[in-house]
């Protein structure tokens, strides 16, 4: 059996080959944009920095799903699969745990480092847009914090990031060696995009909702009014479903191909349906863009300091 037919034969569920397609992608569109960089113009290149930097947003996602539900059965095959998901989103997917699996889901909204409420704000679009760099520096302290103490340890997690860690600013070396102010525009701004993208997703998924219970942060004792879900269909084929993001936290180590059916089960006949949005963007653009006012929990907010 050759190496190909072994990676594909140990995936856990057929529904990753859309996994491996997205990553795929971005690859593809990397090698036609790095090609026809010098013939498309300020317009092309406007153009394909923008498409490039939603596929790396929804590589991200695909990270986010890989650290919660394994995409390989044998440990190996996994492990070489997170070394190339690192060289493809750019960064070191193991130290997503730290930050997202064993503090977001765990103290969601309870001042971890991804409280939407620390944002104050008057003009809600900088609340936004300023979220990643005001949280970035307690991603790093938490990233340093697990990596050291994985280093403690001399465990297999620390040298699978630093596998990781070569894989991905190695790739990023080398195409900095190529052609420096091409790898800016077709690698490291998408980069920034995509990092940015999936940390401020907190804003639009947990801004405004109802906080949990510490304790009851999954399982079906959580409260469905702590995420607000994007359920349209092409959100959620891009992303692997991660707009219907209640059950994921009810749920977190379940695969992202049975979200739809148990967010309709367990999430959907009970939360309020003010939190089941359809268009991302729509809700986007209202939110942040126009109106763009601020929502009533943070309005009562800035009224009650202005007393």
């Amino acid at each position: 059996m050759d190496v190909s037919s072994t990676f594909l034969s140990s995936m856990r569920n057929p529904a990753d080959l859309r996994t491996l397609g997205i990553c795929l992608t971005k690859w593809l569109l990397l090698a036609v944009v790095w090609t026809l960089y010098p013939y498309l113009g300020w317009f092309g290149c406007t153009m394909a920095l923008v498409l490039q930097c939603l596929v790396c947003f929804y590589v991200m996602t695909m990270v986010h799903n890989a650290m919660h539900c394994d995409v390989f059965k044998h440990p190996t095959v996994e492990a070489v699969w997170r070394v190339m998901l690192s060289a493809t989103a750019g960064v070191p997917v193991e130290a997503y745990r730290p930050t997202h699996n064993l503090n977001h889901h765990v103290y969601t909204q309870h001042g971890d480092h991804l409280d939407t409420a620390q944002m104050k704000y008057k003009w809600h679009f900088l609340n936004l847009v300023l979220f990643f760099p005001s949280v970035f520096p307690s991603i790093q302290k938490l990233e340093s914090a697990y990596v050291a103490k994985e280093f403690r340890k001399l465990s297999r997690t620390f040298f699978l990031f630093i596998a990781q860690v070569l894989a991905c600013h190695g790739t990023t070396a080398l195409l900095l060696y190529f052609n420096w102010k091409r790898t800016l525009v077709v690698w490291i701004l998408p980069y920034i995009f995509g990092a940015d993208a999936i940390v401020t997703m907190n804003m639009l998924q947990h801004d405004g909702t109802e906080v949990i219970a510490l304790g009851e942060h999954k399982g079906p004792s959580m409260n469905v009014n702590s995420a607000r879900n994007f359920t349209g269909p092409l959100i959620n084929w891009l992303t692997c479903n991660n707009g219907y993001h209640a059950i994921h936290h009810m749920y977190s180590n379940m695969h992202w191909s049975q979200y739809p059916e148990m967010h309709a089960k367990h999430i959907a006949p009970y939360n309020d349906p003010s939190l089941n949005e359809q268009c991302i963007v729509r809700f986007l653009f209202r939110t942040y863009f126009w109106p763009g006012s601020l929502p009533p929990h943070r309005a009562q907010e800035q009224a009650a300091k202005a007393k």
